[in-house]
């Protein structure tokens, strides 16, 4: 009995078979095997293939804008504007501003591109007029002398002749004027125009000599024949409500032979820079006080010479 039962075991280990195996590794199961493959972690910007959705591509960060840019200037002086632009600059920090012809190169921030361009709205409108209220305070003396004869007791008018005395007198007498005149004159932007300062000019001579002493006349021996003292205006608008005035003085008239002449006497020009509606008073030109002297002196039609006080008030028309 024991050898039967040695027997029996091989045959109840053949039919146990080996140990089961799970149904998804089963070569008879209809299925592959898959071997085990070991990926990345899909990145956070690319979607999962297989989704029916491209890779979305990763999002650049925008150009900035290019701080070099060129400004073109139709109306005013470029060089002007090219110096009030940093004045008026809140921070002009970095900021660069040059001329080439008609234009700005300016190098800067886009916050300082953004205010360049509405300050150039101002800074380059079309010309404006601007009317100039003049005023002449004029300080004068006249001078007369009178000559009188009468008679001293009784005349007596006989066959002898006239017998009596006379006594003569002699007045002089002299008296102060002072008057105010008032001229108005309107001149373009940029643009001049001329105020007259007197009819006639006592010291005519004297100032036709300085001009040829200082080159605006090839002549001194000029034979006027009529002849004025004058000031050449010239308004610009700098900056919004803000005005330089230029004042040049001038002589002129025409010849004897008909001809017209002029001379400006540019190297005696005075600026001077006010706001809109401002008054200003122009004592005289201080580079040289002794033609201011003679220059600011004229002659009315009483023939009294009149020491000429002026005051301007310029205004811009809108």
């Amino acid at each position: 009995m024991k050898t039967a039962s040695f027997a029996l075991l091989p045959l109840v280990l053949a039919m146990s078979g080996p140990a089961p195996v799970p149904e998804t590794l089963r070569p008879n199961s209809g299925q592959e095997t898959l071997p085990v493959i070991q990926s990345p972690a899909p990145a956070a910007e690319t979607l999962r293939q297989g989704s029916g959705q491209e890779t979305a591509p990763a999002k650049t960060p925008p150009q900035q804008e290019d701080p070099l840019k060129v400004y073109k200037v139709r109306y005013a002086d470029v060089t002007e504007v090219a110096a009030v632009i940093p004045m008026m600059m809140p921070s002009a920090n970095g900021l660069v501003v040059q001329t080439v012809g008609k234009t700005l190169v300016v190098r800067g921030t886009p916050e300082q591109h953004d205010i360049v361009r509405q300050m150039l709205r101002d800074l380059d409108a079309p010309p404006k007029n601007i009317r100039v209220d003049v005023q002449f305070g004029t300080r004068g003396g006249s001078y007369d002398r009178e000559i009188g004869i009468r008679p001293k007791g009784p005349i007596v008018i006989n066959r002898d002749g006239v017998h009596g005395s006379l006594q003569g007198n002699l007045i002089n007498q002299s008296t102060t004027t002072r008057e105010n005149t008032t001229q108005m004159l309107v001149a373009a932007d940029g643009r001049s125009a001329s105020i007259r300062v007197g009819e006639r000019v006592p010291y005519i001579a004297w100032l036709t000599e300085y001009g040829h002493r200082y080159g605006y006349v090839r002549n001194v021996e000029i034979e006027w024949r009529d002849v004025g003292s004058f000031l050449m205006m010239e308004p610009t608008i700098i900056a919004p409500g803000l005005i330089r005035v230029r004042l040049t003085p001038e002589l002129s008239g025409r010849l004897e032979n008909g001809d017209r002449q002029s001379i400006q006497f540019t190297h005696l020009a005075t600026e001077v820079t006010v706001r809109d509606g401002q008054t200003i008073s122009i004592g005289g030109f201080s580079k040289d006080e002794d033609f201011s002297s003679k220059f600011l002196i004229g002659r009315g039609s009483s023939g009294e010479n009149s020491v000429t006080d002026i005051t301007l008030t310029p205004r811009i028309l809108q």
